[in-house]
């Protein structure tokens, strides 16, 4: 505290306290007080000898010391203004989400709802908010490639550019790729895994286990949630399933084995166009004769489609024939395709369209039998070749020993694809310590994986013989053999082992 400030606890009766001055070698002079003693007076110094004293300031009131806060005072000054700016950011930060909630919202497309996008890759850790679109237009310019939808038959929201059973809406909502029939690259078709197999079709691992796709799941007979071998009932569902909605490619391609000899599935015809390029059934033909075209997807993807499934149906049919006329020694007798194809339905593997893709002139399915009801003819027209494809009875008989020949080597390779997913199990559980893999003895591995691993150990279906299997002498590795009876050409037969299946 400054030694000339007034005591606050002095009264007005004390008398003013007298400064003295002292200086070297001089007596003290006392300081007569004065009207002035509550300022703060500088002590005197010499100047050459004489004493110079500090001026006093006069004419000036005395100074007040106050302990008020400064920003109390700004506050109290300025407390009207400062609530009205405070209202008005509040109001206005309101007024911005009730915008945004009941204006912009409203105005765009029901897909703009799902901000859920597909990220650029199934690695990608960058968040959607920030690298995908969250409105119709940013979806429809990153997908098409334009802002609005010019051709609704590829970008329109029931459109399924991909062929992969989602339409376009349903690929937003899913956060899919619409351009991308496999979105996770696991083998399976994106509306395969939402409406059939129930698994991410975003996520090649849907249950989190980094050794195994789904796909490996699905086509060893296990379940994606639980690891479990899948039950009668459940492989009941899933054909169900596969029947209701249809499979596509890449699910076709990965799983046909499988889906031939596990889920009992082999109708490759249900893989529908999709609702923008499906064909009416009734169209009328165009005054020039040639066949009216309009509204059909003539992209080549799609031509190449159209005459998949037409080969397809054609060989399915000459097969049925075949089988037909082995159980009533004659083909039918009438040249109307749809009349023969209800003859012989008990003998058709699946449930057969009997119309043609387009079905309009030429693109329409024909059958004729011989005068003696021993040979017949069926063809379609191929919009890739541009002209006729014909099969009589005796190409239906090679493709019937061929699909035969193909149903047991599917077997045999789906038998050694379980055993191999039941050993890598087995070795998942067994392993201890620094060991990779470890695996049975041939003497024990038929106990040690019944029935905690496998419910039963194949057997060659044409044999019934057990299938060749070795491991190693440290048994960290093994090799599972079969022959094929129709195998690639340069190849025998089909072996697994821990890392992959293979023909050799």
């Amino acid at each position: 505290m400054d030694p000339q400030a007034k005591d606050p606890k002095d009264t007005g009766n004390q008398q003013p306290q007298v400064s003295v001055i002292i200086t070297e070698n001089e007596p003290a002079v006392s300081a007569e007080p004065d009207d002035y003693s509550f300022y703060n007076i500088m002590p005197k110094t010499k100047t050459g000898g004489g004493i110079v004293e500090a001026e006093i300031p006069t004419g000036q009131p005395p100074l007040e010391q106050t302990a008020e806060n400064p920003t109390e005072n700004i506050f109290k000054k300025y407390k009207v203004s400062i609530l009205i700016i405070l209202g008005a950011l509040i109001l206005t930060v309101a007024a911005y989400f009730a915008y945004q909630k009941f204006f912009v919202i409203s105005e765009e497309n029901i897909l703009a709802e799902a901000n859920n996008l597909r990220p650029t890759s199934k690695d990608s850790n960058t968040s959607n908010s920030s690298t995908s679109p969250v409105s119709t237009k940013e979806w429809q310019k990153k997908y098409f490639n334009s802002e609005s939808c010019g051709t609704p038959s590829i970008c329109g929201e029931d459109a399924d550019p991909d062929r992969d059973g989602l339409v376009n809406k349903e690929e937003f909502d899913a956060g899919a790729d619409p351009n991308n029939p496999d979105s996770d690259q696991d083998g399976l078709a994106d509306g395969d895994e939402k409406k059939v197999f129930g698994t991410n079709p975003l996520q090649a691992n849907t249950n989190g286990d980094t050794k195994y796709s789904d796909k490996d799941y699905i086509r060893d007979g296990y379940d994606v949630k639980t690891k479990d071998l899948l039950t009668e009932s459940q492989i009941f569902e899933y054909t169900k399933l596969m029947k209701e909605y249809g499979l596509h490619d890449p699910t076709i391609k990965s799983l046909k084995d499988t889906l031939v000899n596990l889920y009992k599935f082999t109708d490759w015809n249900i893989t529908f166009p999709t609702p923008a390029t499906t064909t009416p059934k009734s169209v009328k033909q165009p005054a020039s004769g040639a066949p009216n075209l309009a509204g059909i997807d003539m992209s080549l993807e799609a031509k190449q489609d159209r005459d998949a499934q037409r080969s397809s149906t054609i060989k399915n049919i000459g097969i049925a024939l075949v089988k037909y006329s082995t159980d009533t020694k004659t083909y039918p007798k009438t040249t109307n395709f749809k009349e023969m194809v209800d003859k012989i339905k008990p003998y058709l593997k699946v449930a057969t369209n009997a119309e043609d893709p387009i079905n309009q002139d030429p693109f329409i399915y024909t059958y004729t039998a011989n005068t003696t009801l021993d040979d017949f003819t069926i063809s379609f027209y191929s919009e890739l070749a541009n002209q006729i494809i014909k099969k009589r009875a005796s190409d239906s008989m090679k493709d019937k020993s061929l699909e035969e020949a193909a149903v047991i080597d599917d077997q045999r390779k789906n038998n050694l694809q379980t055993l191999r997913t039941a050993l890598l199990l087995y070795s998942n559980k067994t392993a201890a310590g620094n060991q990779d893999y470890v695996f049975p003895t041939p003497e024990k591995y038929k106990t040690d994986l019944v029935p905690n691993y496998i419910s039963q150990i194949p057997k060659d279906p044409k044999t019934k013989a057990d299938y060749e299997y070795k491991v190693s002498e440290t048994f960290n590795t093994f090799t599972l053999k079969t022959l094929l009876d129709n195998p690639p050409a340069g190849t025998s037969g089909y072996l697994c082992n821990q890392e992959e299946c293979q023909n050799y």
